[in-house]
């Protein structure tokens, strides 16, 4: 009988956590995981810089980004050398000054 009650105390006291830490902890990894929209205000946000790898393999086939949006991966992209090449050449055929 107290191993059976013990069990329900259980489960009630998970389901209790669930509920208040749950939505906070989903929220934070949503957060954490979510691409911003390639929009401007997906290129504004502080997660913008996560785009550049997309603008940049899409590029030439997809139009270079603003001008704006490609100093947001010169100043803050992780880029690799290659891709480094290619986001030079895409700000230099935007005649972005940078």
């Amino acid at each position: 009988m107290t191993t059976r009650i013990l069990v329900i105390v259980g489960v009630v006291f998970g389901i209790f956590l669930g509920v208040i830490i749950g939505p906070s902890v989903h929220s934070y990894f949503r957060l954490a995981a979510e691409m911003p929209a390639d929009d401007d205000a997906g290129w504004a946000s502080k997660a913008g810089w996560r785009l550049c790898n997309g603008a940049i393999a899409a590029w030439p086939a997809k139009p270079a980004p603003a001008c704006w949006k490609l100093a947001t991966c010169d100043n803050e992209g992780a880029l690799s050398v290659a891709e480094r090449e290619r986001l030079d050449q895409m700000l230099k055929e935007a005649k972005c000054d940078h």
